[in-house]
């Protein structure tokens, strides 16, 4: 089995397990006694830390290549901090698009979180998702698709981001931002080009929920759609040219490396029978419950 089949069966695994780990664990009588927020958390790390584990011990492979540890220069420390700001305005403007046809099961599940404390909300909804689905993502399947080449990979493990939310309402801007995720671990070499952004993205929303203000803001009275999707429009057309910057000065620090390319005429290809299954789980899990909302 060459490398890209072995990594779309272990992408059929774990979409698999994650479907049902969390239903599973809501069984067990001690996980229905503690607080959500750390029933949610103990289900994120079973449900991305079980398969990985696995499949180091399947495949024998060195975590460290694999996750990609190794430290960010401080010019790249800099520019992508600032870059996990930047790129703010884009996803929330496809997020309210979004929005405006399906629910929104991120604002849904922060609402389940109401009464806990900042620090069990910060690791459950920032901490915890920031490094398990970037070594799971930016990580494993990042790595395990090298074969495709380095741009099949990127899209590929990006659309897997995507369909791993398992919604109509998250998949664009999770897919958006998971190009550039993999996009700056590729030309870094280095997996905390992606924690770090990720991190800072949802810390972001955690710390507005805990503002002094966000309780007077959630009672005012909003401002239709059409208003609102204008505003987030603006503010995401005039984000681009910092954008542009950042990436413009990333680009110079970190020259393109040759690329992964496959050698004595071999093909590896993405599209098989546990990725069509993956699809099939989208669909089943991740769009057909959520049809109602378009009529």
């Amino acid at each position: 089995m060459n490398q890209t089949k072995q990594t779309n069966l272990f992408a059929l695994i774990f979409f698999v397990f994650f479907l049902v780990s969390g239903q599973l664990l809501y069984f067990v009588p001690v996980m229905q006694a503690i607080p959500y927020v750390w029933f949610s958390s103990i289900v994120q790390i079973v449900y991305f830390a079980i398969p990985i584990i696995g499949y180091f011990i399947c495949t024998k492979k060195n975590p460290k290549e694999v996750f990609r540890l190794y430290p960010l220069g401080w010019k790249n420390l800099l520019l992508i901090i600032v870059f996990g700001f930047v790129i703010q305005p884009l996803m929330r403007f496809l997020s309210f698009f979004t929005s405006m046809f399906f629910p929104n099961v991120a604002l849904e599940y922060a609402e389940t979180l109401e009464g806990a404390s900042f620090v069990s909300t910060l690791i459950s909804m920032a901490i915890l998702p920031a490094f398990l689905e970037e070594l799971s993502l930016r990580g494993v399947f990042l790595s395990g698709y090298r074969r495709l080449g380095t741009w099949k990979a990127i899209f590929c493990t990006a659309l897997l981001f995507g369909l791993l939310h398992m919604n109509p309402q998250q998949f664009p801007y999770a897919f958006f931002a998971g190009l550039f995720f993999c996009f700056l671990v590729e030309r870094t070499g280095s997996i905390w080009a992606s924690i770090i952004p990720h991190f800072i993205i949802n810390a972001t929303n955690v710390i507005s929920m805990f503002l002094p203000v966000s309780q007077d803001v959630a009672a005012m009275e909003m401002p239709g759609n059409t208003t609102i999707l204008f505003y987030t429009g603006i503010s995401a057309f005039l984000s681009l040219p910092l954008l542009g910057l950042i990436l413009f000065a990333f680009l110079k620090i970190n020259p393109a490396s040759n690329p992964y390319t496959l050698k004595n005429g071999t093909t590896e290809h993405f599209l098989s029978l546990p990725i069509f299954c993956v699809f099939g789980l989208f669909i089943i899990f991740g769009i057909i419950p959520y049809l109602s909302y378009l009529f």
